[in-house]
């Protein structure tokens, strides 16, 4: 179910709020775990046990993981939910790179080819987390199994994140499932949402529009080229920013509050910073489950080429992805060595560099690594000329709206004030709402789904 769907505005969350409201405190969690598991299975009945039996595998699974436990006892409990990622994600992947021929085994044909569960890279991660932390004594084991299950499938980050630490969210579930008047910041939640699926539609998805034009790589214009790789990369920029918001909006309507994901990254100083800006919960989670785990900074090339690799893994079973990860990872090593020439540049300068670096990754994300290649050909050695452009005049200014406003607002005082704007006011953010909603016929996916 998306969260740019009719269904959900309008039919599913106004119900579970109903019901989650109603209840006593000691339904809350069971509510929220119940209308979790719909919200999800309504991609698939398979996708849906899959994740219940993830959820109980695991906390079955944290008794072996108890501090002072041997490593082969958590090995063992993150068997089932590692072993579940890799057949849903990895299979087919693996089986080709090695040239083994699915059609020779039909069962692995049919598990290879079954449709990828989303969110199961965000809720494998939740789990390693948790089995992980509890083995190295910093939390303590969950004994209240809705309490575990609202961690693990709370709908609004179930899908694409962020990715949560159970000690984030222990007190605020146990808050919920226990005093008899909550209080939700409704404005904020509703602010968020609001301004998120004006984001998706009118900045994500109408501008998917115009872009998927470019479909005849070998022949098009350079100009083309370029819009494609400065249109994704705005694409996919608000795809996640608005999913973003909506997740923090949505947590909020239920008393939650969900750690920030997305801080205006276009805006980094530089390919490090962009990952403290971008998807910043999966870059903690590496950080300090894989980057610490394997040296960190002793043997600092080695570890951050192994980390990048995962990151492109981690985004998709592909070799394209495996190669954004290593070019990002290419990017933070020359930032590293050169930092000394590059600080000192003026600010605007860095930022350029750093959308400029960003920006050029991005096709591998829909292209496959010979229509990346052809598509730099077209761009830098002017393949298809200048002359068949695809893309109007009026393509070329809605898409500088955009980026103007990407590197013009400043989100934090356009979002995140604590002060009374025009933003704020429920006259602005119901008509923000209701253009949204008027233009629903271009919702699209979220990109992050898929991972």
């Amino acid at each position: 179910m998306n969260f740019n769907s009719i269904h959900f505005i309008f039919i599913f969350l106004p119900v579970c709020l109903s019901v989650f409201y109603a209840v006593p405190p000691r339904l809350r969690l069971p509510t929220l775990l119940i209308f979790s598991m719909i919200f999800y299975t309504a991609s698939g009945i398979g996708p849906g046990i899959l994740l219940f039996t993830s959820i109980v595998v695991g906390f079955l699974g944290a008794h072996l993981c108890r501090s002072g436990r041997p490593t082969s006892h958590l090995l063992v409990a993150l068997s089932f939910p590692l072993a579940a990622l890799f057949v849903s994600k990895y299979l087919g992947f693996s089986l080709r790179t090695f040239g083994i021929n699915l059609e020779t085994d039909g069962v692995i044909d049919l598990i290879a080819k079954l449709s990828l569960p989303a969110g199961i890279s965000f809720y494998t991660f939740q789990l390693v987390s948790y089995l992980v932390d509890l083995r190295d004594g910093k939390i303590e084991r969950e004994v209240d199994f809705f309490q575990f299950g609202t961690y693990i499938a709370f709908f609004p980050q179930l899908i694409a994140g962020p990715i949560l630490r159970y000690s984030e969210l222990r007190l605020q579930l146990k808050r919920i499932a226990t005093e008899h008047r909550l209080n939700p910041d409704l404005h904020l939640g509703i602010k968020y949402c609001t301004f998120g699926f004006a984001y998706k539609i009118f900045f994500s998805d109408i501008l998917t529009t115009i872009h998927i034009r470019y479909n005849n790589i070998e022949g098009a214009a350079s100009i083309d080229a370029l819009y494609s790789v400065l249109s994704y990369s705005t694409i996919i920029y608000f795809d996640f920013w608005s999913y973003s918001l909506i997740a923090i909006g949505l947590a909020k309507l239920f008393a939650i509050n969900l750690p920030r994901n997305f801080r205006e990254p276009y805006k980094s100083l530089s390919p490090r910073d962009f990952w403290k800006r971008w998807h910043i919960t999966l870059s903690f989670w590496l950080r300090d489950y894989v980057y610490f785990r394997i040296g960190g900074r002793q043997n600092y090339t080695r570890n951050i080429i192994i980390l990048f690799g995962l990151v492109g893994l981690w985004h998709g079973a592909g070799w394209n992805f495996v190669l954004w990860g290593f070019y990002h990872a290419f990017w933070v090593l020359v930032y590293n060595a050169c930092k000394k020439w590059w600080d000192p540049l003026p600010t605007v300068i860095q930022v350029v560099i750093t959308y400029t670096i960003v920006s050029l990754g991005w096709p591998l994300f829909y292209l496959d690594i010979s229509g990346y290649i052809q598509l730099y050909s077209n761009l830098f050695l002017l393949g298809g000329g200048v002359g068949n452009s695809i893309y109007g005049a009026i393509d070329w200014v809605y898409l500088g709206i955009i980026l103007g406003w990407i590197f013009l607002v400043k989100e934090d005082y356009l979002i995140f004030n604590k002060r009374s704007l025009i933003f704020d006011h429920p006259v602005f953010l119901a008509s923000l709402f209701v253009g949204s909603v008027l233009f629903l016929s271009y919702g699209r996916t979220f990109i992050y789904f898929q991972f």
